[in-house]
């Protein structure tokens, strides 16, 4: 069942992208040649008014959004001279850059919506402190009971696990904390300390003050972005870490190591009911939804964010890169990207052998 939970999940966040890039797409009059549910051998097909084949296929995880035709391209035909003359490519600029972006708004639209269902069901508390332990950090920097903590290191913090995650990726540097305390705002420099029973560094501050028992709509919408805005800036900040050498390419994981953290996910919340399992996977799938849309806007070849580099080029310059760099560049980006696949398939397969 657990793993049914990680292969659905996955296959709606891909189908809900390529279904942003199909929406938009004909929204600009732009003609998608396939459209395809699954991959693998096709089951069956059929063709729209617009000409768009739309096709099933024999593994029903995830989908595709064919804008150039290749089949169409002969033996001896020359590739790039083909792809730049397609209809997708003589197509209004402005409309191929919202149909580029369109893929990973709609994971990040996906994750808001998620978030409207799980802010119903669960309470995540702001910045405003519970408790201050007086053997903590906090404590010896001026923080007492009922402050609000603004920033940290200068990142706005709206919600608590924004502070507790910045404390802990801090590895125990100075932190510069902006509270509000009786109405003021106190900036303040702060030493986490080691928490030897958690292992990892902490300031000794308890949140969970604003704890309520019903929500209005607005405040629903409002702390569904929040908690979205919060998965992007953890996406940023993974990357961030793996640039810096604080985390490891080991620590990389691709779909199989997606499903065994859905997995993992599934055993933990199935003992505490149906509902626990639903919001858990809920919760799973926002923070891939989010990750998906904001990693697939990173300039790199072969990702939207790649495509949308030559489209702003484009745009800017009046008229489009050379076909013949613009393919060699995102052929290299492929093959980078197969080298990436490579190694985080193998990563997940190291971790169910070791697990």
């Amino acid at each position: 069942m657990k793993i049914l939970w990680g292969i659905l999940i996955l296959a709606v966040i891909v189908f809900v992208h390529e279904m942003g890039h199909f929406i938009i797409a004909r929204l600009n009059r732009i003609e998608v040649v396939e459209f395809t549910v699954g991959f693998g051998p096709k089951l069956f097909g059929w063709t729209t008014k617009h000409n768009t084949k739309v096709s099933i296929r024999l593994v029903m995880l995830g989908a595709a959004c064919v804008f150039d035709d290749l089949d169409a391209i002969g033996e001896n035909d020359d590739f790039a001279a083909v792809l730049a003359g397609s209809k997708y490519r003589q197509a209004n600029v402005w409309s191929r850059i919202a149909t580029t972006i369109a893929g990973p708004f709609f994971n990040l639209l996906l994750a808001f919506v998620l978030g409207l269902f799980l802010m119903n069901h669960i309470n995540i508390p702001d910045t405003t402190i519970l408790h201050v332990d007086p053997d903590g950090a906090a404590y010896e920097a001026g923080i007492r009971d009922n402050d609000k903590i603004i920033s940290v290191n200068h990142s706005r913090c709206y919600l608590y696990p924004e502070v507790s995650t910045a404390v802990e990726l801090g590895y125990g540097k100075p932190l510069t904390i902006v509270y509000e305390h009786e109405g003021q705002r106190v900036s303040a420099q702060v030493v986490p300390k080691m928490n030897e029973k958690y292992g990892r560094f902490m300031i000794g501050v308890e949140f969970g003050a604003d704890q309520k028992a019903q929500k209005g709509a607005l405040e629903i919408v409002r702390s569904s972005y929040l908690y979205v805005r919060y998965m992007v800036k953890m996406t940023f900040s993974s990357f961030r870490m793996l640039f810096a050498g604080q985390a490891k390419v080991s620590e990389l994981a691709g779909p199989v190591g997606a499903v065994e953290i859905v997995g993992d996910e599934y055993d933990s919340a199935k003992e505490m009911g149906p509902m626990a399992v639903l919001v858990s996977m809920l919760n799973i799938a926002l923070l891939l939804s989010a990750n998906i849309g904001i990693v697939n806007l990173f300039p790199i070849p072969a990702f939207d964010g790649g495509k949308l580099l030559f489209l702003l080029y484009e745009a800017v310059r009046g008229k489009p890169a050379s076909a013949k760099v613009e393919g060699t560049i995102q052929l290299i980006g492929i093959g980078l990207l197969l080298i990436l696949l490579v190694v985080v398939m193998y990563n997940d397969i190291a971790r169910l052998f070791t697990s």
